[in-house]
């Protein structure tokens, strides 16, 4: 059992993944899955032990984050931080800065774009959001090209989590990304700072949630290819910059290597990647949402996830002519309590 846990992990690549970075970061991504199933016991319980495992699953989480980032500071302090290559480059405190605004920045606008939407998991959204990961990685190994120093361009595989961010709404899209970033620092890792690991994995991959932030507008409802398209924008861009600013502030040694006059020239050249992957999300997740039958399904799938307005009951219709769904708000005294998915009540 000890060399279990001291032997190094070696990925489907063959790239090494040292054991003081691959347990912490495995027992983080089953920390967070469970926080996930926790928050879905939530409505099949009682109250007063609905708000313990809630926090019961915050402090988990927290604790397991708190664990995962301090091992990799000490592989950071025992490997790297004296090598004379990329230490030269770590000890900028932009490097912390841009992590922990990137960090706050993100959490505002889930908040504030999704506060019509929960982080409560139903039997539905658990099942849809443990097939999208599944789907997702994956995917991610059918890669038309990968780089030398990470990063690699797939077939489309942010596709699936996308769809569910586009459907169960961006909080749970949140959640969902974060797990799947840290699964990506097991599948392709290149860690060297828990800083760099923060930008390059959790922030950017929790970023694919951005993919349903113009779902809700109004003025989009009939054109669902365009709101899609324009929160994978939105996904792209946001994971471009946490990308570029770990590029700039933990591996500018590969651009004086490539001898490139500017640090911040080489990582936006060289993280330029992440647009030609969200381009081919873009073209294939077009296609799905011009299909009416597509369409259809995903408006069925949003029906129990809408967050009602005090005072009032939503329901959704589907308009066949234009592929999309209308969203009608009738006055009426409503149980807000009274919105759990109605498959979990037949299950009971």
């Amino acid at each position: 059992m000890n060399n279990l846990f001291t032997l190094a992990v070696t990925t489907a690549d063959g790239d090494t993944l040292p054991p003081l970075l691959f347990w912490p970061i495995l027992v983080l991504f089953i920390t967070m899955f469970l926080c996930m199933f926790l928050i879905y016991l939530k409505n099949r319980i009682n109250q007063q032990v609905a708000k313990a495992l809630i926090f019961t699953a915050i402090i988990i989480c927290v604790a397991a984050a708190i664990v995962c980032l301090s091992l990799i500071g000490t592989y950071y302090s025992k490997n790297i931080k004296d090598d004379g290559y990329y230490s030269n480059y770590l000890k900028s405190a932009a490097l912390y800065v841009s992590a922990v605004c990137l960090v706050a920045l993100s959490i505002a606008i889930v908040f504030s774009v999704g506060r019509h939407t929960t982080f409560e998991f139903n039997s539905r959204s658990v099942a849809f959001a443990a097939v999208c990961i599944a789907m997702s990685f994956a995917l991610s190994y059918v890669r038309l090209f990968k780089l030398p120093q990470g990063g690699s361009v797939t077939l489309a595989s942010l596709l699936p989590i996308m769809i569910f961010s586009y459907i169960f709404g961006i909080k749970k899209g949140y959640l969902v990304g974060i797990i799947y970033g840290v699964l990506q620092a097991i599948q392709d890792p290149y860690i060297v700072h828990p800083a760099q690991f923060l930008l390059d994995y959790p922030i950017a991959f929790s970023a694919i949630a951005f993919a349903g932030v113009f779902c809700e507008i109004q003025a989009l409802k009939k054109l669902p290819q365009v709101s899609f398209m324009l929160g994978a924008i939105f996904t792209g861009i946001a994971r471009y910059i946490t990308h570029f600013l770990s590029g700039v502030f933990a591996f500018g040694a590969y651009a004086v290597e490539s001898e490139y006059s500017s640090i911040a020239l080489y990582s936006a050249a060289y993280n330029s990647f992440v647009f030609v992957d969200i381009v081919i999300v873009i073209v294939v997740g077009v296609i799905l949402f011009s299909s009416p039958a597509f369409v259809k399904e995903v408006i069925e799938r949003q029906r129990n996830r809408i967050q009602p307005v005090p005072g009032q009951a939503h329901t959704l219709e589907y308009d066949e002519q234009n592929d999309t769904v209308d969203i009608l708000s009738k006055s009426k005294d409503f149980d807000l309590t009274d919105h759990t998915d109605k498959s979990d009540k037949k299950d009971e």
